[in-house]
């Protein structure tokens, strides 16, 4: 008589991982619609110290790995070794988890999402993309307002509820900066 073998533990170490990564999606979602209002209302401000960009980067990409690879995404990071900056981490590190998710939500299957970042005299440049189809230039300002959605998106199945990147504009504007679509940046052409 064969026993059974037990689970694999890497096939369960990846379910954990997964599960780990949904679980903070949602908890990030969340802290998303709480903090819309406040960043609105000027009670949330950022609060920046020096911190190194690339863990900030992986830990949207962890977030984001099983769309990427079940759409078998290739990632493309170009930053200066231990790049540090002066943000908020929170607010910068949600930034960045909604701005790698929406690159692969909308990056072709194979396709390439890019992240690149340079400083220049204390200010940071930060460029996040896919090779996927470019965003309607009616609709690039349009983008970063509540609730709005490309209407492509719309009909979508996995169409949220547009607050993502309402969210990125509000948290990029209380670090005194400005966020934009652009066609296609130098990693994604």
């Amino acid at each position: 008589r064969e026993l059974a073998a037990g689970p694999d533990p890497a096939q369960i170490a990846g379910i954990l991982d997964g599960a780990d990564a949904l679980i903070a999606k949602a908890l990030s979602l969340v802290a998303t619609i709480l903090d819309v209002d406040e960043l609105e209302d000027g009670i949330l401000r950022a609060s920046p110290s020096q911190v190194e960009l690339a863990p900030m980067v992986q830990a949207a990409r962890v977030n984001s790995r099983a769309d990427s690879e079940l759409r078998e995404l290739t990632f493309e990071l170009d930053m200066a070794p231990g790049l540090t900056v002066a943000v908020d981490r929170d607010l910068m590190t949600r930034v960045l988890e909604n701005l790698v998710d929406n690159a692969v939500r909308y990056a072709p299957r194979r396709g390439r999402v890019a992240v690149a970042a340079r400083t220049e005299d204390d200010v940071l440049e930060l460029t996040v993309g896919n090779d996927g189809p470019p965003v309607p230039v009616a609709e690039r300002e349009a983008i970063f307002g509540r609730y709005h959605q490309v209407e492509a998106r719309r009909a979508s199945a996995r169409a949220n509820r547009g607050l993502g990147l309402y969210f990125c504009r509000l948290a990029v504007e209380a670090h005194g900066g400005t966020i934009r679509v652009e066609p296609r940046g130098p990693l994604c052409a």
